[in-house]
């Protein structure tokens, strides 16, 4: 008993020393990370921790329910199952023709089970700077400094809202969630994303080399709330979400209470309403018969980076925050994606939009996709061609 008391002793000392250690050198993110991770046995974060994050509404308007498509009702076979339950999804959504024509859920999930959007959460930033660009508030190719004085003087006075919206920026922020100590774990778990990124600067010649960092995200969010006095998920309800006849409440993701959005990540939404997101760009930004988004800001979009990633080679499969296919790859589409497997696709040829949400995704690649991207399109073609 006396050893055991010993030994309990040492532990809480460690424990309460790393505390404050933590604490000391400015690391308490990962104190507020863990609740949501490694205590409840994941290791990184994961689509169902909506009650770990302070969060902003994303108010809905006027609902407007999906049409059922008259086939509805078609099945996947087995193998398909399969593979989609071997990945842990939660949700699997196909619209055709503006109708639902397939629809899955899985693994605890259903028709209004939020769900974490991760880094999908990136194309919504740019629709929102999008929103913001049409309405005359600044321009693509207009300098941040015009709007972040701390880019002013030498190359980071030639910094562009493009070149953040096409991550080549060249601010070297780092993009790993398992580092506990890097930028994305500091912006994830911690309380200030706007002085976490704050010191960054441009490293080299702007515009000049790809490399995909939620920083370039952050800064975007940063430039519209300064710039138009409101919060992103607010922009965001007023010029789509409320719109598009979400049928739900979204919300976003806060680095504290009443503070900022992650908005690299963190949107918890339905699979339903993600599939609004892409029926709305499927019609080239518009909505029935209003255009919410300009045409001009949609073509933007999908539009290839085209300049060289780190390893010299030419980038086409990322336009402003969303993400391509390459043009040989038959049928074309385009998509907004996150980390654990988390898709809205659009299939511009074949009227197809595709939603999956789930715990994992297939890391194996195939021009330029994830393998599991493949699959869900292929899923999709056959579903929509029984």
């Amino acid at each position: 008993m006396k050893k055991l008391k010993q030994l309990l002793s040492i532990v809480l000392i460690l424990v309460l020393g790393s505390i404050a250690l933590l604490l000391l050198t400015g690391n308490e993110h990962i104190l507020e990370g863990l609740p949501s991770t490694y205590l409840r046995g994941k290791s990184k974060p994961d689509i169902d921790d909506f009650e770990y994050h302070d969060v902003r509404k994303v108010e809905m308007g006027e609902p407007q329910a999906w049409p059922m498509s008259s086939r509805l009702g078609v099945e996947l076979d087995d193998a398909d199952l399969d593979y989609m339950q071997s990945l842990e999804t939660t949700a699997f959504l196909v619209i055709h023709k503006d109708s639902i024509l397939y629809e899955y859920y899985g693994e605890g999930g259903g028709k209004t089970t939020l769900s974490n959007s991760f880094s999908m959460a990136k194309s919504f930033t740019s629709m929102a700077i999008g929103a913001a660009a049409d309405r005359n508030w600044f321009k693509p190719a207009d300098p941040v400094s015009e709007i972040l004085p701390r880019f002013s003087g030498g190359q980071n006075a030639r910094l562009t809202i493009q070149q953040l919206l096409q991550m080549r920026s060249n601010i070297n922020f780092g993009e790993s969630y398992a580092n506990p100590f890097g930028y994305q774990a500091r912006t994830y778990f911690g309380d200030n994303v706007w002085e976490e990124t704050e010191p960054y600067r441009v490293t080299g010649y702007p515009g000049s080399q790809w490399e995909y960092q939620g920083g370039n995200t952050l800064i975007l969010s940063e430039l519209l709330a300064r710039k138009t006095k409101k919060p992103l998920a607010e922009w965001f309800s007023i010029y789509f979400w409320k719109r598009i006849g979400a049928e739900n409440d979204a919300y976003w993701a806060l680095d504290c209470e009443n503070g900022r959005e992650i908005s690299f990540s963190a949107f918890f939404a339905t699979a339903r309403d993600f599939a609004k997101i892409g029926k709305l760009m499927l019609h080239k930004g518009k909505w029935n018969n209003t255009q919410l988004l300009s045409r001009t800001w949609y073509d933007l979009s999908i539009a290839p980076a085209s300049v060289q990633d780190k390893e010299g080679n030419m980038v086409y499969h990322y336009g402003a925050q969303w993400w391509l296919a390459p043009r040989s790859v038959e049928p074309w589409h385009f998509s907004a994606r996150g980390m654990r497997g988390q898709y809205i696709v659009v299939v511009p040829d074949e009227e197809l939009v595709i939603v999956r949400l789930g715990h994992e995704r297939d890391d194996a690649r195939q021009d330029e996709m994830s393998l599991d991207l493949v699959k869900w399109v292929e899923m999709a073609q056959k579903l929509a061609a029984k």
